[in-house]
Parts: structure tokens; C-alpha cells; sequence
């Protein structure tokens, strides 16, 4: 069974619907998914409750990590966290994993490129989600979600 680790920011419901999506067609995939959600302290629960902190074991558990980020700025108090828990990795307990993200703009925005290039410092490769044909952004993030679930161990 593949482990899909799905991380957002979001202070919106649309980015959590998204991250969800993906979650979903992973466990259609039959993977096994973690749900971790980026938050400033003291900011207001969105959505569904109790998402859980990102942990090392995360990170480690996963086979492929799933970033959606809602901010276009690289710097932020949710993405420096997540920069740092990366950037405390061991990269050779990270090979073989793979990494994908995704952001609301339609091309990668910083905060997607900052992101990118620390999950490749950690030792994963980029997932090469393949082009769907469908037009709902939530069954298209569900199509990727079976993709990423289906990945080999």
C-alpha cells in the first residue's frame, strides 16, 4: 500500500476542498493518506477540525508528499515551518519518495518553486502528475490523487 502525506495552507475552504480531493482519489487508489494542515498559531480552524501538526514521522511515513499552498509568497510563517521540517531531513532516508505541489494561480508561484527546490534538497523527486482532460478543479485533483495512490513502494 503507497502513503500519501497531503499538507496545505489554506484559509479558505477552497484550497482544503482541493487538498481533500486529493486525498480522496488516494484512497481510491487504496493508499493509505495523513492529512496535515499549515497554520499560523492562533489561526482559525477552516473546514473540518483537527487535521493534526506535521511531524517528522509524516515524512518519513509517506511515499509521496502532496504540498498545496494557498499564499503566492514564499515567505510565511506556514511555509517557514514546513521549509524547516524539510530542511531537517536526512536525505538518504528520503530516496525513492516522491513530491508534488500545487497552488491556486495557474502557473508556480514562488512559494511553489521555494517548496519544490527544498523537497529536492531532501532527497525527493518530482511526481510527474499526468495532464487530465477534466475541467472541475475537484475531480481533476481527485484524478491526481489516484495517480500519486497508485504509485509503486
Amino acid at each position: 500500500m503507497s502513503h500519501v502525506l497531503v499538507i496545505f495552507q489554506a484559509d479558505t475552504e477552497h484550497t482544503e476542498q482541493l487538498a481533500l480531493a486529493v486525498g480522496v482519489g488516494a484512497v481510491e487508489a487504496e493508499a493509505g493518506i495523513r492529512l496535515r494542515r499549515l497554520r499560523k498559531p492562533g489561526a482559525a480552524e477552516i473546514g473540518h477540525k483537527g487535521y493534526g501538526t506535521l511531524r517528522e514521522a509524516d515524512l518519513l511515513w509517506a511515499d509521496t508528499i502532496v504540498v498545496g499552498l494557498e499564499d503566492e509568497r514564499s515567505e510565511t510563517e506556514e511555509v517557514d515551518g514546513l521549509l524547516a521540517a524539510l530542511a531537517d531531513l536526512n536525505p538518504a532516508q528520503m530516496v525513492g519518495k516522491t513530491a508534488w505541489t500545487f497552488g491556486i494561480a495557474p502557473s508556480k508561484t514562488e512559494a511553489q518553486r521555494v517548496v519544490d527546490e527544498a523537497l529536492l534538497a531532501a532527497g525527493l523527486k518530482p511526481f510527474p502528475a499526468e495532464a487530465t482532460e477534466v475541467v472541475d478543479a475537484t475531480e481533476r485533483m481527485k484524478d491526481i490523487g489516484r495517480q500519486l495512490g497508485r504509485q509503486p513502494v
